[in-house]
């Protein structure tokens, strides 16, 4: 169940990253789209889109990999916490396809 749930938690974060990258990757007509994410859009702002979300790719990995490994966190906290960050990244993608479709991306410029 746990590998389950990590693998949930990365598939996910990849498309909380798509989305993200969807919404801002240049400004709309009309629309005012920012990052919802504090430290993400300081992260954005700092780095880039595209390096922002790769750091944080490589943060998302780097701490599954440290929570799958170490025994110093047990077995049910690391359950309970991969699925509140499978539950708030999922409302994530939810709130940004959401906005996809508000703004008038959806379904023709999805790439």
């Amino acid at each position: 169940m746990l590998r389950a749930l990590a693998a949930t938690a990365l598939v996910l974060t990849g498309a909380d990253h798509w989305t993200t990258y969807l919404c801002l990757r240049r400004p709309v007509s009309g629309w005012e789209v920012t990052e919802a994410n504090p430290m993400a859009d300081w992260l954005f702002q700092s780095a880039g889109l595209l390096p922002g979300l790769a750091i944080d790719s490589v943060i998302t990995l780097a701490a599954l990999a440290f929570l799958l490994a170490t025994p110093a966190v047990s077995h049910r906290v690391k359950v309970c916490f991969l699925g509140v960050i499978a539950s708030s990244t999922a409302y994530a993608v939810i709130n940004n396809l959401n906005a996809i479709h508000a703004i008038g991306l959806w379904p023709t410029e999805l790439g």
